[in-house]
Parts: structure tokens; sequence; C-alpha cells
């Protein structure tokens, strides 16, 4: 029997899973340049000298890489059998919270009056409003919000309060 868990986390960590599960499953298909757009890198340098650099990283990974990708033009894409299953894995758990939290923007933009209001295809014609498609091994998650109430604004409180408490530091 697969277990199964329960995570309560806010919308700002839920948006953190979503980029770190969508950097996981590139970098395991080979896009590590995807790495390249977090780095903490200098506000002034020599823009001209750090492609360069990429460049030459680029060239020596891919003499390393499964079929000579280079993170660039050539990588493997979901399903593909020569990559970890974790990747397939992300990449799944990056759809369903993307797709909730587009969904919910939606709502509180006021393009769609509910998540169950047929798609505006007008204003959400990106990718993020797909329905998932499975890929991994696993089942896709599910994430649902949880609407305020007593027990769960005990459980928000304490979340924020962990955060607050967090940034002290």
């Amino acid at each position: 029997m697969t277990k199964t868990y329960t995570l309560t986390i806010t919308e700002e960590q839920a948006r953190v899973i979503q980029h770190a599960t969508e950097l996981l499953s590139r970098v395991m298909g080979g896009q590590w340049r995807e790495v390249l757009d977090w780095l903490p890198l200098q506000k002034e340098m020599d823009w001209e000298e750090y492609h360069n650099d990429v460049n030459i990283m680029t060239a020596i990974l891919s003499k390393h890489m499964i079929d000579g990708i280079d993170g660039w033009s050539s990588s493997f894409g979901v399903g593909s059998s020569k990559v970890h299953r974790y990747h397939d894995i992300a990449w799944d758990l990056h759809q369903v919270v993307r797709h909730k939290l587009s969904w919910e923007d939606a709502v509180e933009r006021g393009v769609i009056e509910s998540e169950n209001s047929p798609r505006n295809w007008t204003e959400m014609m990106t990718v993020n409003y797909d329905t998932p498609m499975k890929f991994g091994t696993e089942p896709l998650a599910k994430m649902e919000r949880i609407d305020s109430g007593p027990d769960n604004q005990k459980i928000a409180d304490a979340l924020q309060e962990s955060i607050d408490i967090w940034d002290e530091k």
C-alpha cells in the first residue's frame, strides 16, 4: 500500500515548491542552464565574459552527458527513459501546484468567477491552466485550498508565527 501525506503550506511556500520541482525536473532532464537563473550573480559584471564562460561549461558538461546533450539546445523531456524517475515525478508536482495557483489567481483577478467556471480562453491560453498530465510513476498529487475556519485559522496563525520567527533570524 502506498503511503500518502498531507502537507499544510502557505501560498508562498507552494510557489517555492512549484519553482523547486520545475528546476529539479529540468536539471534532471539535462537542462542544467536553468540553474543559472537562480544563482546570486553580481549585478555589475562583464556579461560577454559570463556568456563565454557558460559556453565553455556547456562544452565541458556535454562531453559527459548521455547522448552529448548540452542543456541548451538539447535535453531529455518528460517521459524519457534515460533519466531518473524523479524527473517525471517532480514535473508532475510542478504541474499540479502551477495549475492550482494559476486558477486561483484567475479567480482573484476576476478572469473567471470560480475554479469550477469554464476556462476563459482569451485570458487563460497558457499551459499553466491545462489539466496536469501524469508522466511520473506516482499518482498525480492533489492540492486544495484550506478555507478559513476556526481550526484552519489556528494552523494558519501557527504557520505565520513560524514564518515571523524565521524572518527575525
